[in-house]
């Protein structure tokens, strides 16, 4: 079902752009976790087949540290999941 998911870029501040590449179309639920198990984002995407692109922003946490990013169907079946990491650094300052 799902062949990717890339991150982009990792580590992350407070947004990233997320790809998920497909080889059908499905509805897929994507969640953020963050490393005390809490959900930091949630959110249903119909995904088709081939590449899907998106951008996830005003992610706060209250630290930094690895997160994961599980896509689940309708069911709750974990389809993929991949770690990530936060950084303090604001991406959207070029100068910290």
């Amino acid at each position: 079902m799902i062949n990717e998911m890339l991150v982009n870029p990792d580590p992350f501040a407070r947004s990233f752009t997320l790809e998920i590449s497909c080889d059908q179309n499905l509805h897929a639920i994507v969640r953020l976790i963050n490393s005390e198990d809490r959900i930091i984002k949630l959110f249903s995407w119909y995904l088709l087949k081939g590449a899907n692109i998106t951008n996830i922003d005003d992610i706060l946490f209250t630290s930094s540290g690895k997160c994961r990013l599980d896509v689940i169907n309708q069911h709750g079946e974990l389809l993929h999941s991949i770690d990530v990491t936060q950084s303090n650094q604001d991406d959207s300052n070029p100068n910290p």
